[in-house]
């Protein structure tokens, strides 16, 4: 395992980190029960392997992820990693509210002290709520009398927010970013990595893979994989490894769902390093990077804050199922087929309009109008 700074704060993190809200269900369907058994299993396995950096949160399967973690890292596990997880802000009505979920967490964890604590999702919608409950206070305070070790925030919004929101404060010592090599100008990218890092923080990356679309890409670059230029590259590896060769990444969080994921990822992670990448290979995800944005219409990252629809629909489902069938070029019938087998429920065509998953949505998509289109194209 390689091991890098965690910005100014003196930690030494594994290079990859076990990200905790796409572990292995029972169902196979991500908001449903944990298989706690072998959940545990991998995450044990990846400590074991030199994983010394493990992320969760409170809303993560439904609530269920930060109990699975804390009984994975019994045992004498506690101690080999630093635990992260986050303070749900759109559920704050007062300090009270932080306080109760604070101590629910420390509990559902078994620990007394969180080393990597952060306000969760932070974008322009939920300052205010940041603000008038004086959270950044509540943080420092938390941190101040040795319950947390370290402070900063996951981010959903533009850049220019981005900048706002570090340089209003001096203390934070990370925030947490969607960055992929797809992703260098969507919210804060790559001009938000470079100004976090430029302050001294630490900056965590999620959605390397953009919620797995990288690791099986579509269409069009999935066929630049078949052809003798790209037959020598794997997806995956290409994708990890190009955040790793940027100096400014403290640590990449996967979700891993199958044990096959992480002996993979902790094999790329040992080869992983600043400046290793080729210039072949940086040229080939540039092409990649080109033919993608030629062919997905909706940049869903299947993170499904939008979700539960109050009217059932899967909201992510149908993007995905839209997505695939563009990236096929519109010229397979499958994907209108599997439309078509849907429930009938959780189709696109039951939106209501109210708009409730577009204030949570971190990618700002237009989901009413994007639903309509799904239906419109695929029923």
């Amino acid at each position: 395992m390689q091991y890098r700074d965690f910005g100014k704060t003196g930690l030494k993190v594994s290079a990859l980190g076990f990200g905790c809200m796409r572990l292995p269900t029972t169902s196979g369907k991500a908001d449903e029960t944990v298989d706690e058994k072998e959940a545990i299993r991998m995450i044990r396995h990846g400590i074991d392997a030199g994983i010394n950096y493990a992320d969760t949160a409170k809303p993560y399967h439904g609530g269920r992820s930060e109990s699975v973690v804390g009984k994975a890292l019994k045992n004498g596990y506690r101690e080999k990693v630093v635990l992260a997880t986050k303070l749900p802000t759109w559920e704050i009505q007062s300090r009270q509210d932080a306080d109760r979920i604070f101590d629910e967490q420390r509990t559902d964890l078994g620990t007394d002290k969180i080393d990597v604590y952060m306000l969760h999702t932070l974008q322009r919608s939920l300052w205010p709520i940041c603000t008038k409950n004086e959270l950044v206070d509540w943080i420092v305070e938390k941190k101040e009398r040795g319950l947390v070790g370290h402070i900063g925030f996951s981010f959903h919004d533009d850049f220019a927010f981005f900048k706002e929101l570090v340089d209003s404060y001096d203390g934070w010592d990370f925030c947490q970013l969607q960055y992929n090599y797809v992703n260098e100008t969507v919210q804060a990218g790559t001009k938000g990595l470079q100004y976090a890092a430029s302050k001294g923080l630490a900056v965590i990356i999620m959605e390397p893979l953009l919620g797995g679309v990288l690791a099986k890409p579509p269409g069009k670059m999935h066929r630049l994989f078949e052809t003798d230029r790209g037959k020598n590259f794997n997806p995956i590896d290409l994708a990890l490894r190009w955040l790793w060769n940027k100096p400014e990444v403290s640590v990449v969080l996967s979700g891993m769902s199958m044990f096959d994921h992480v002996a993979q990822n902790l094999e790329i992670a040992s080869r992983s390093g600043i400046g290793t990448m080729t210039e072949e290979e940086s040229a080939f995800i540039a092409e990649l990077q080109r033919l993608y944005d030629e062919s997905l219409p909706i940049k869903c990252t299947k993170c499904r804050y939008c979700m539960p629809c109050p009217s059932g629909v899967d909201i992510p489902l149908n993007f995905e199922t839209y997505n695939n069938y563009v990236a096929a070029d519109k010229g397979s019938e499958l994907f209108k087929i599997l439309y078509s087998a849907m429930a009938e429920k959780i189709k696109a065509n039951h939106c209501v309009q109210c708009g409730a998953c577009e204030e949570n949505c971190p990618q700002k998509l237009p989901i009413r109008e994007l639903l309509a289109k799904v239906h419109a194209e695929l029923a």
